[in-house]
């Protein structure tokens, strides 16, 4: 009796155990699908807010100026002064530097990619040669 007894015991605890689960993930990568996030994007500042831009080149500076920009991490493409980069935002003026972007009214310089800004003052094109060497 006593061995019956342990015998629906053991076999109770197994079959009655609750059977473990699959955790969740830690963060979710995204909105959920058919999830529409655009009017809280809006109420924080836009689409302009995600922006992201890479000057790769310059090809001309001044009023004409156009630039060679990567806008978040696609292909470079050339860009003029007064273009539309994205929503609320244009393309400035390009400068021997850089280019500057005009975003929702705030205006930001952004760098050529791997160069500093020229130094201040004269500088010479190339180093002079004196005639005794």
């Amino acid at each position: 009796m006593l061995a019956t007894a342990a015998g629906i015991g053991l076999w109770s605890a197994l079959l009655l155990a609750p059977q473990p689960t699959v955790a969740p993930p830690l963060l979710a990568s995204g909105p959920a699908p058919g999830e529409n996030i655009s009017p809280l994007v809006n109420w924080f500042g836009g689409g302009s807010a995600r922006l992201r831009v890479a000057v790769l080149g310059l090809l001309s500076a001044g009023q004409r100026g156009t630039a060679l920009l990567s806008i978040n991490g696609g292909p470079p493409k050339a860009y003029s002064v007064g273009h539309t980069l994205a929503q609320g935002v244009t393309l400035s003026a390009v400068l021997p530097h850089g280019i500057s972007i005009d975003q929702d009214g705030i205006i930001e310089e952004i760098q050529i990619l791997g160069r500093a800004a020229p130094p201040a003052g004269f500088v010479h094109a190339s180093p002079s040669r004196t005639s005794g060497q």
